[in-house]
């Protein structure tokens, strides 16, 4: 989720260098104002001289002013207010940083290193944790308004990350506070790898979007044609997951089905909770605590960290996760943030950054293969192996249904 290197970032100017540039402009300044003195040693008419001098001063601050602006477009001066996302020079390491939303107030913090810790304070930075769906290490830092320094630590080392949170105070959206968090970053970063401008303004985790609410619904019509009488549903009290709860439960019913928590029974489980709830479903699956005849992911929960468990999960999704343009998402990440797992968010909001979307595709039933579930792999994902990204490294993710009939 986080790009590696400076490299990828296509700076023309190294980081930092800010006061190099001014500096730039003080010197050619200088250099217009001693051409001048030299023009006056030379008895230049003074209306001709000050003519002179204005012309050179206007072309020299042009020039100098366009040299500032294209290091701004690298890069060089991040837009404040706007999330960023950069690498860190840690001791040996370039550790990826990802600061979100970059404005007044909270930001989480995601850095791609275990032991990492961050804040505004060098002697007094936060232990980060780790989050459930995500190999990262996440740090919630109250920035002040405007330029500051974000110190950030790992592998023994500590570096600072210069970044501008502009003055608006406007606090940060909510679910980055919470469990969603990481899922919300997620779909920040897809953006920023499609080269968006329009970087999304509201966490997945926010609300429920239409097509995703078809999608759950297809599922339970899915389950009734099949001749189930009664599934399972498991969700959480984020705005998407109440919301998406309420449609299962509203297709249950005019199915014919119940739909109740969890309760020792063998039957279909639908999880429409967030990557925090659905991680902790189907590890109680796999291990036996949680009964369940089968998983049902919500389209959301596309993620490797939660398909690796061995629930028998099945997911709706509206793309096929080989299809080019996924695959074209899957090679930008490999080029701009080696070996990092994709997610649903992070490939929705590259889609839509790139002007296109997948809403109005029809939604197909896709099986998970996993490989086998080591004990000790925790949270870790393709990032930490350096593999090539894919959506289930060793497994497959197959269609188990032609395009299904939505309502």
């Amino acid at each position: 989720m986080l790009i590696a290197q400076h490299g990828h970032l296509d700076r023309s100017v190294a980081a930092g260098d800010k006061a190099a540039v001014i500096a730039m402009i003080v010197a050619g300044l200088a250099a217009v104002a001693a051409a001048g003195v030299v023009l006056l040693g030379r008895e230049l008419p003074r209306g001709r001289f000050v003519a002179a001098l204005a012309a050179s001063l206007a072309v020299t601050t042009a020039s100098l002013l366009v040299s500032v602006t294209r290091a701004d477009d690298s890069g060089l001066f991040p837009d404040a207010g706007a999330p960023r996302l950069d690498a860190l020079a840690l001791g040996e390491q370039q550790v990826p940083v990802l600061v979100v939303p970059n404005r007044p107030g909270f930001n989480l913090v995601a850095v791609g290193a275990p032991d990492a810790g961050a804040g505004t304070d060098r002697d007094r930075l936060t232990a980060g944790e780790r989050r459930p769906g995500s190999a990262h290490t996440w740090v919630g830092v109250d920035l002040p308004a405007g330029p500051s320094k974000l110190w950030v630590s790992a592998g023994g080392a500590t570096g600072a990350l210069d970044v501008d949170t502009g003055a608006d105070a406007a606090t940060a959206q909510e679910a980055l506070r919470g469990p969603d968090g990481p899922e919300c970053a997620s779909a920040v970063v897809g953006a920023l790898l499609a080269d968006g401008d329009a970087v999304p303004g509201a966490c997945p985790s926010d609300g429920l979007s239409e097509a995703d609410a078809e999608a759950l619904r297809t599922t339970v019509d899915f389950l009734a044609g099949r001749g189930e009488r009664s599934i399972a549903l498991v969700s959480d009290d984020s705005p998407r997951g109440v919301a998406a709860a309420a449609e299962v439960r509203s297709a249950a019913q005019r199915a014919g089905l119940s739909a109740t928590a969890p309760d020792g029974t063998n039957r279909p489980l639908v999880v429409v909770a967030g990557w925090a709830g659905a991680e902790a479903v189907v590890r109680d699956v796999d291990t036996g605590a949680v009964v369940a005849q089968s998983t049902y992911l919500a389209p959301w929960l596309l993620s490797s960290a939660l398909l690796r468990r061995a629930s028998g999960q099945q997911i709706p999704l509206r793309y096929p996760p080989r299809d080019p343009a996924a695959t074209d998402y899957l090679a930008a990440l490999a080029d701009r943030v080696p070996g990092e797992a994709p997610s649903a968010a992070g490939y929705l909001a590259w889609h839509q950054a790139r002007g296109r979307s997948v809403a109005a595709d029809p939604v197909r039933l896709y099986a998970v293969a996993a490989a086998p579930y080591m004990p000790g792999m925790g949270g870790a994902t393709a990032h930490e192996h350096g593999s090539t990204p894919d959506w289930l490294p060793g497994g497959l993710i197959i269609p188990v249904t032609g395009p299904l009939p939505e309502r």
